[in-house]
């Protein structure tokens, strides 16, 4: 007779009660192919092999839990006179040395297989939830870096080429918001970090005028400038931040220096 269990048929029978993984003596007959009243039975003839950390009687909550959640039969008319007994894998294990039949043997082996199963399951869950936690730890403080550097990927991505004949963007507008091609240094208003306005004044001032006026906007869609800059350095590069000078949109640019 073939006593194959299968492996997803034991696992949606282990329940956790009392912060424990257990299975319901039902089940458990259900599965050795016994009556419930035999199988404890056999338990209480041999109860010294049966502490309370292998078996236990669930509470009237417990057994109300269970209805709800799994439809396990209810106590009294109708259903089982007596609440059920709760078996913890040790407990399982006792089991098949109470039982004494073949199929008991096989049918143990076929769950304690089903709680390694499920143990290894939960690990690699608490394994990935841990990484999540560190890593969420590690970037919790550097959330303007992270946008720093897909700001940079995205200009370079995204950013369209004005010109094949030349290298960099082009400005094509005739006006800027920073005046003509060749002015003076541009940083009036802006609010720099000391570092960053020291890495900003060594920029030329007509190569100011083309940063300032050449940045993605991603509402525009389209090469714009930007207003109200703000910048400090991060992770080695400068990123000027501020507004664009069309829609009014958030955005960013990012200089490597050297």
């Amino acid at each position: 007779m073939d006593t194959t269990v299968p492996a997803e048929r034991i696992a949606s029978k282990i329940y956790l009660i009392r912060g424990q993984k257990v299975m319901i003596d039902r089940d458990l007959a259900e599965l050795y192919g016994v009556e419930t009243g035999a199988l404890n039975r056999a338990v209480k003839r041999n109860g010294d092999r049966f502490p309370e950390d292998f078996m236990f009687q669930i509470t009237e909550e417990e057994a109300e839990f269970l209805r709800c959640q799994f439809g396990i039969s209810k106590s009294g008319r109708g259903g089982r006179r007596y609440l059920p007994y709760a078996f913890s894998e040790q407990g399982v294990a006792m089991l098949s040395s109470v039982l004494m039949s073949r199929r008991a043997i096989e049918v143990n082996i076929a769950i304690m297989r089903a709680f390694v199963r499920l143990r290894n399951m939960i690990a690699s869950h608490d394994k990935l939830a841990r990484k999540l936690a560190e890593l969420e730890h590690q970037l919790e403080n550097h959330d303007e870096q992270i946008k720093a550097i897909f700001e940079a990927i995205r200009q370079l991505v995204t950013a369209p080429e004005k010109s094949v004949k030349k290298i960099g963007f082009t400005v094509k507008e005739k006006q800027k918001a920073y005046g003509k091609s060749r002015p003076s240094k541009v940083s009036d208003g802006f609010s720099l970090s000391p570092r960053a306005r020291m890495i900003w004044d060594a920029v030329a001032g007509d190569l100011q005028v083309k940063i300032l006026n050449n940045v993605w906007c991603a509402g525009c869609r389209d090469v714009s400038g930007i207003g109200n800059v703000s910048g400090k350095v991060e992770r080695g590069m400068l990123v000027l931040r501020g507004v664009c000078t069309r829609c009014g949109g958030e955005v960013a640019r990012v200089i490597e220096t050297e």
